[in-house]
């Protein structure tokens, strides 16, 4: 009988400890980074970290620094412009069921890419000394590119890529930086670029027809002028409407109430762009940004009047 008790005590000790093993085997740290590419010369980061329960997550001040030196270092390397939108710096923890934490860092990095003729250039940032390391060591890295750009030639080859889905993607990063990364797109050529060309003799005939249209509405216009007098009133001026008007018609518009997000599909402006514009109206007073989830929600203040 004691042997039998024996046997058995063995048997739950030795599944007890594989299931212990298999869970801390699911909770080694994994690292996924995913950047898009985006036209206006930004990249905007994810990145995708699980680490064991108790191990270490950054705060968000070293998250914030750790962005930060980053891109410094990376401009003093390519000699280029380039810096963090302070709004776009998001970070998540969330605690996962299989003894481990899911940790999301999220940032725009404002010009990224270089702009050459139509072509679109990403790559130099990754010159930077020990650029990964920098931010949370090796892993899977995933590049994504806008819809209307075409891949023109990337290096190092990628592992897999996926052409409808515009994506490249390297299991391990410290593949991808031994060689030297260079990603060119091409922007697609407008409908106007690629429409046929008239012949020259079409081309002169559609010019004399145009002189002689506006020799014509020119006679017509004085013959007017000399008949009926002119109004002694001056006509109203269309003023450009700015760029700031224009989101805070928007604004009116959604009942002084709206998403960041919103406004920037409905304005048809960058993600960058439109923090730019909404960081300058909160300076001015003028809107209330208060942050929701992964987006903020934009408040109208019209007269000293607004949500609070």
């Amino acid at each position: 009988m004691k042997h039998r008790t024996s046997a058995a005590l063995l048997i739950i000790t030795a599944f007890t400890l594989i299931i212990v093993l298999s869970g801390r085997a699911q909770a080694q740290t994994y690292t996924q980074y995913q950047v898009q590419l985006n036209t206006d010369l930004s990249a905007t980061w994810t990145i995708h970290q699980v680490t064991a329960v108790g191990g270490s997550v950054d705060t968000w001040v070293a998250f914030q620094n750790r962005i930060t030196a980053l891109v410094a270092a990376a401009a003093s390397q390519t000699h280029r412009q380039m810096s963090v939108d302070p709004d776009s710096l998001q970070m998540t923890t969330v605690p996962s069921s299989n003894d481990s934490t899911n940790t999301d860092y999220t940032f725009t990095w404002l010009n990224f890419s270089v702009a050459n003729g139509n072509r679109l250039v990403a790559g130099d940032v990754f010159s930077a000394n020990g650029f990964f390391d920098q931010l949370y060591g090796d892993g899977e890295l995933q590049i994504t590119y806008p819809a209307n750009c075409t891949l023109d030639s990337v290096t190092p080859t990628p592992d897999q890529k996926d052409i409808s889905a515009q994506t490249l993607e390297w299991f391990g990063t410290q593949f991808f930086v031994a060689e030297k990364p260079s990603i060119v797109l091409t922007s697609q050529k407008s409908a106007e670029a690629n429409s046929p060309q008239l012949p020259i003799y079409e081309i002169a005939a559609a010019s004399a027809v145009a002189a002689v249209a506006a020799v014509i509405a020119a006679w017509s216009l004085a013959t007017k002028r000399r008949q009926k007098p002119v109004s002694p009133m001056p006509s109203a001026l269309t003023l450009p409407v700015t760029e700031e008007e224009k989101v805070l018609r928007q604004l009116r518009a959604s009942g002084g109430i709206a998403y960041q997000s919103a406004i920037t599909e409905q304005c048809k402006f960058s993600k960058a762009k439109t923090s730019q514009l909404l960081s300058a109206l909160e300076r001015e007073g003028k809107v209330r940004r208060v942050k929701k989830g992964r987006d903020k929600i934009v408040n109208l203040i019209e007269n000293g009047k607004g949500e609070k």
